[in-house]
This record gives structure tokens, C-alpha cells and sequence, in this order.
């Protein structure tokens, strides 16, 4: 659960970087400007966003109420996911703060936290409801996945230097 709720964090950060980009490439001559603009409002976002560590109390406590009715979770699997999720947010926090590890050796640790939060997400949760939140993770990942291949797109024709596809 506290996975899910991460990726669903980073998912919704990446996609709102990814449409503030196709937003400002499609502009025309306002192109720089907007891409400057663009990226300010990103580097903004990202500074709240460290500062919040990550999501806000109450945004998390909102995307579990939500996942809890998504999912049908008695109290008892509620309170277990808040706390797993709880729990991978300050694992990860704490591995953002450390210094001196090269990325791969921070990317094979950030799998571990994962994977450790969806053994204890599989605990918790029911078969079907494990199965329903792994649905959920794959919509998920195809949308972005749409929506990345949409922006390659829409840059591709911008590099061309007209709005025609060829």
C-alpha cells in the first residue's frame, strides 16, 4: 500500500513535469519563454516538494482514505497500510539524505524498500485485493507510459521546425 502510494507520488510528479513540457513545446513562437517558464515551475514544485518530505500528511492521509475505499479495507488493513506506507516513506527519505553512494548502488536500494513494502502489502491485503492494487499500479504505468510516448512526439515535431508530421 505505502508502495503504491509512493509510486503513485512519483507518478504524478513525473506526469505533471512530463504535461508542463509538452505544454510549453507546443506554444510556437512563445517556445523559450513558456520552456523557461516551465522549468521554474518545475524547480518550484520540486522545492515544495522536498520540503513537504515527499507528500504532506494529509495528502497521504486522503490517497489512503481513497485506496481504502477503492480496495474495501477493514480499519484493521487500513491502519497496517498507513503504517507501511509510513514506514517506505521514511526509508526513502532517509536514503535521499545520505550521501556518498553512487546511483545504482541508491537505485538497488530504493528496489529493496520496494519490494520489502510489497511483501508486507501482500500480508495485509487479500488476494483480490492485492490483485486489485496491482491493476491499479498497471493502469498506472501505462498512462505515463502514454503519456511520455506523447511527448516524444510533440518534440519530435518541434525539433523539425513546423507543426507538420512527416
Amino acid at each position: 500500500m505505502k508502495k503504491q502510494l509512493f509510486s503513485l507520488a512519483l507518478l504524478l510528479g513525473l506526469s505533471s513535469s512530463i504535461v508542463s513540457t509538452s505544454f510549453a513545446a507546443d506554444l510556437g513562437q512563445d517556445d523559450g519563454r513558456q520552456q523557461r517558464q516551465g522549468r521554474e515551475q518545475r524547480h518550484d514544485r520540486r522545492q515544495d516538494h522536498d520540503r513537504r518530505g515527499q507528500l504532506s500528511a494529509e495528502e497521504r492521509q486522503r490517497r489512503t482514505d481513497e485506496l481504502a475505499k477503492e480496495l474495501d479495507l477493514s480499519k484493521k488493513q487500513k491502519s497496517k497500510v498507513e503504517k507501511i506506507f509510513q514506514d517506505q516513506q521514511q526509508q526513502m527519505q532517509a536514503l535521499r539524505g545520505r550521501s556518498g553512494q553512487d546511483r545504482s548502488q541508491q537505485r538497488s536500494e530504493f528496489q529493496r524498500i520496494r519490494e520489502n513494502t510489497d511483501k508486507q502489502l501482500k500480508d495485509a491485503l487479500s488476494k483480490k485485493q492485492y490483485a486489485q492494487l496491482e491493476a491499479k499500479r498497471q493502469e498506472r504505468m501505462r498512462q505515463m507510459s502514454n503519456r511520455h510516448d506523447r511527448q516524444q512526439d510533440r518534440q519530435g515535431t518541434d525539433r523539425r521546425g513546423f507543426g507538420g508530421r512527416s
